[in-house]
C-alpha cells in the first residue's frame, strides 16, 4: 500500500463528501486506502459515507476523540507507506497527491511535506512557521505582547517566514495539521500526535518530533489544495476556545517545564476571560 489518507469528521457532512470524492476521484492508480474517522457526528455523517463511499474505511467513534484522537485512530488502522492527514474541509485536485509523494521519493531527506493551500475564491494561505519558543509564546499570548509590540511584530514575521510568498519549495519547521503527508517509517520513530493536546499544537508537537528523528519537513509548491478552513472548529466554537488555552498551556509545560507554563497561565488570563466575554455577549 503506497499511501493512506486519514480524515476525522466531527458533524462536516457537506465538506467531507467532497473531500472524499475528490480523493477517491483523484487517486488514479495510486494504492490508496482512505479512511474517515467519525467523531460521533450528530449530522448524519457515517451513514453518509457508508452510503456513498464504500470504498472508504469508515471508522465510527462513539464518542468524539478530538483532532488527535481521531487521527490516531486512523493512522494505527493505516497500513500505506505514506500517511497523509487531511482535515474534510479539503479539496485535492487531481496530481496533488502523485505530486507530494514523488517529491518524497526524490528528497529522502524529507520524513514529511505540505503544500499550496488555497481558500475557495483562490486566495493562497499563509501555513508553515517556525517552532515557538518560550517567549514566542508569551508575547503572542499575553498582555506582554503589546507592551514590546516591535519584538513581538518582527519576530512574527521571522516565525511565518517572512518574503516567501509560498509559491517555492522550501524546509520549514511546522507544517499544517491539516494537510501532511509522512512516512511510516518517520510516524513509527516519532510516535503519533500527543491525545494530551486534543485540538491546538498538534501540528507543532508533532513536528518536532518529526525534526528529532533527524528528518527534515518539506513544502512542495508544485501542489496545490483548497482548503476551507475551521469547518468543524466552527460547530463547537465555544468548548473550542476552552480547549484552545488548556492546549496552551499543556504545549507550554511540556516543552519549557511547569514553572513556565504556570507563569502563562496567570499571564494569560486576562486574554482568556476576554475571549469568554466576547463569547458571551455574542450569546
Amino acid at each position: 500500500m503506497r499511501l493512506s489518507t486519514v480524515i476525522v469528521n466531527y458533524n462536516t457532512r457537506d465538506h467531507i463528501a467532497r473531500a472524499l470524492a475528490s480523493l477517491v476521484e483523484n487517486s488514479g492508480d495510486l494504492s490508496h486506502e482512505i479512511f474517515l474517522v467519525d467523531n460521533a457526528s450528530r449530522d448524519g455523517s457515517a451513514d453518509m459515507v457508508r452510503e456513498r463511499f464504500p470504498t472508504v474505511r469508515l471508522l465510527a467513534s462513539e464518542t468524539n476523540l478530538w483532532f488527535s484522537g481521531g487521527n490516531n485512530l486512523g493512522m494505527r488502522a493505516a497500513q500505506g507507506e505514506m500517511v497523509y492527514i487531511l482535515n474534510p474541509d479539503t479539496v485535492i485536485p487531481p496530481g496533488a497527491l502523485q505530486t507530494m509523494i514523488a517529491y518524497l521519493d526524490a528528497h529522502p531527506e524529507a520524513g514529511a511535506v505540505t503544500c499550496r493551500m488555497v481558500f475557495p475564491d483562490g486566495r493562497y494561505q499563509r501555513t508553515c512557521s517556525k517552532l515557538a519558543g518560550f517567549l514566542d509564546l508569551l508575547f503572542d499570548y499575553t498582555l506582554l505582547g503589546p507592551l514590546l509590540k516591535p519584538w513581538r511584530d518582527r519576530r512574527r514575521r521571522e516565525m511565518w517566514y517572512e518574503g516567501w510568498d509560498r509559491a517555492t519549495n522550501h524546509v520549514v519547521e511546522v507544517a499544517p495539521g491539516s494537510n501532511l503527508m509522512v512516512r511510516r517509517a518517520v510516524l513509527d520513530q516519532s510516535g503519533l500526535f500527543d491525545e494530551a493536546l486534543k485540538l491546538y499544537f498538534t501540528e507543532d508537537d508533532l513536528c518536532r518530533r518529526i525534526l528529532g528523528t533527524g528528518c527534515e519537513i518539506h513544502f512542495v509548491a508544485g501542489a496545490t489544495i483548497q482548503h476551507e478552513e475551521h469547518a468543524s472548529i466552527n460547530k463547537v466554537q465555544r468548548i473550542a476556545t476552552h480547549i484552545y488555552f488548556n492546549d496552551l498551556i499543556t504545549y507550554m509545560r511540556k516543552y519549557h517545564g511547569r514553572p513556565a507554563a504556570a507563569l502563562l497561565a496567570v499571564l494569560v488570563f486576562p486574554t482568556r476571560a476576554a475571549m469568554y466575554l466576547k463569547q458571551s455577549l455574542r450569546g
